[in-house]
């Protein structure tokens, strides 16, 4: 995705989800949200709306590929 592209998919999940984490729930400004996938790229998912959601960069940096962060329990991951 281009920077544009990005940005259009930031509005539209912050339109859906509001602009929280989706993994540790924490309320967060725009330009602190990063576009996470929730089935990772490397492991074949897609830059569909679907396949992505807004998450803080501690949330989203420690996953990696994994299909959750490390120590992930319902909604709180640290």
């Amino acid at each position: 995705m281009n920077s544009k592209q990005k940005q259009s998919k930031k509005r539209q999940l912050i339109v859906l989800y509001g602009h929280y984490c989706w993994w540790c729930g924490y309320s967060l400004k725009e330009n602190q949200l990063t576009i996470e996938h929730l089935y990772p790229q490397s492991r074949g998912g897609s830059n569909t709306i679907e396949n992505l959601r807004l998450s803080c960069f501690k949330c989203n940096n420690s996953r990696g590929n994994s299909l959750y962060p490390p120590n992930w329990r319902m909604g709180n991951c640290f």
